[in-house]
């Protein structure tokens, strides 16, 4: 019953801010002075609809996903506001409308639901459910994405979290810094062990999540180190012992953009999966595009991850999406944009739903498509 009072009341919403969305679209709006002050609002929002063909992350011999068929990555609404330093952000993802939350955050439907303070143009701070900072990619707008999907390294980040951070923008006109506490990371269920109710897993109050990056922009060239930490991954029902650890990761990233021309790398690497001792995962790529045409875009991706477990065979997998990105409107290009992926699996353990880490790659060979429009 639940479930269909939530639903109901998103569809409303739907229908609502869609009636506003016309005349809105692309426009900032600002209110009446409240008090004096000017609140400025600006909406925003995208739908990702998709076609897959292929069974790439089948997870049995009898999965019979494996021709054409559609769905949707995002259908997202939101705004930001501001008034003189004071800003605020809600998004939502009406693909996570089954009201479902982790422990310690918020719905899932929500993606984003903060409140800051500019001290000035160089320092902020902001409160409430955002994006841990540390990882280039994950980092990066989905409405923004090179290639149809976040790729490998997203399984090993901290997620979204309900937290505090300071932030520092263009110190020097070079660097700048983010530094987080949050509750612990259970957004990310494949790095925190929280299937199982029995477990007392990362519990706001008690355990806490921690995240810092460091960045640096000059002129074309941007570059960043990242680590984070979230404590009991593992539930602490568990004996001291394999399974009783804190879960790390670190990051170190960098891209180089031109007109036409986009170079990226990144690699990550976690340890302490789900709070067991040991087990780590690494997963790195290398990404090239090329805009040769003002409505095209070629794209090539490597991704490569590496997992070993406590004890057996460590097992390899890698990903190449070989993509071409149509924009629809070449002077805003995420605006109005199609993307074709095919992605290529290999490694020494791909093939066949072998590989053993926790990552979201691709077991076998797939066709990709994803139809944007944004404002």
């Amino acid at each position: 019953m639940g479930k269909k009072v939530i639903s109901g009341s998103l569809m409303a919403a739907v229908f609502l801010i869609g009636s506003v969305i016309p005349a809105a679209a692309g426009v900032s709006i600002v209110n009446k002075d409240l008090g004096g002050q000017k609140l400025k609002v600006k909406l925003f929002g995208f739908s990702q609809i998709t076609a897959q063909s292929g069974n790439g992350l089948a997870s049995s011999a009898t999965d019979k996903r494996d021709g054409l068929r559609f769905g949707a990555d995002r259908v997202r609404l939101g705004y930001k506001l501001s008034m003189n330093k004071v800003f605020s952000k809600l998004q939502i993802d009406f693909v996570k409308s089954d009201g479902t939350h982790k422990q310690g955050q918020l719905s899932n439907v929500i993606k984003d639901a903060d409140v800051g303070y500019k001290f000035n143009k160089t320092f902020s701070v902001k409160v409430g459910e955002f994006k841990t900072p540390v990882g280039m990619d994950f980092n990066t707008s989905g409405a923004k994405l090179d290639i149809t999907k976040r790729g490998m390294e997203k399984a090993l980040v901290l997620e979204r979290s309900l937290g505090a951070m300071l932030s520092g923008r263009k110190i020097g006109g070079i660097f700048g810094y983010d530094i987080g506490i949050f509750n612990p990371a259970t957004r990310a269920s494949k790095v925190v062990d929280n299937a199982s109710s029995n477990k007392i897993y990362g519990v706001a109050g008690h355990d806490y999540a921690y995240a810092v990056r460091g960045m640096a922009d000059w002129q074309s060239l941007h570059a960043e180190l990242s680590y984070g930490v979230s404590e009991e991954a593992a539930g602490d029902s568990y004996a001291v012992g394999t399974a009783d650890k804190d879960y790390s990761v670190w990051d170190v990233a960098a891209s180089y953009k031109l007109d036409v021309m986009t170079l990226k790398g990144e690699y990550i690497a976690g340890s302490n999966i789900k709070g067991v001792n040991n087990s780590d995962e690494s997963v790195w790529y290398l990404h090239a595009g090329y805009r040769f045409l003002p409505m095209l875009e070629g794209v090539i991706r490597h991704y490569q991850a590496h997992y070993s477990p406590v004890t057996g065979v460590s097992t390899d997998l890698g990903n190449t999406y070989l993509g071409l990105n149509i924009f629809l409107n070449p002077k805003v290009k995420h605006a109005a944009r199609i993307q074709l992926n095919y992605v290529i699996a290999s490694g020494d353990d791909g093939f066949g739903g072998t590989y053993g880490g926790i990552t979201k790659g691709y077991m076998n060979n797939v066709i990709l498509a994803q139809f944007q429009l944004a404002f």
